[in-house]
């Protein structure tokens, strides 16, 4: 049975999520929406707070899911992390990090941007 792509989403989001889990991170948000933007994970450890972004690409056919984080992307990832932190004095710091699921093997670029 072939998974939607929409299902196929969700489950690399899923994947990601546990792939942070085992490195000893607390997932706090799936999907949050924050000034008008969305992130698909954000994580916290201490006082680092883990903005990141879950890209996912079944084949090859649109080019590798990392090169899918453009610009644009990047700068309204840090504007909604700008809110988080103004919304939580205990964060100390953010990173931002990209997570390709390609196919189903996972890469974790910890600080990608």
């Amino acid at each position: 049975m072939r998974l939607s792509d929409h299902r196929y989403g969700r489950l690399a989001e899923t994947m990601a999520a546990w792939a942070l889990r085992l490195r000893g991170y607390r997932i706090v948000g799936r999907n949050v929406r924050v000034a008008g933007r969305e992130i698909d994970l954000v994580a916290r450890r201490g006082g680092l707070l883990v903005v990141c972004e879950v890209k996912a690409r079944r084949t090859a056919s649109f080019g590798p899911p990392l090169a899918a984080v453009g610009e644009q992307k990047q700068r309204r990832l840090h504007e909604a992390a700008t809110v988080l932190m103004a919304r939580d004095a205990t964060v100390e710091r953010v990173r931002f990090d990209v997570i390709a699921v390609d196919g189903y093997t996972l890469t974790h670029l910890p600080a990608a941007f």
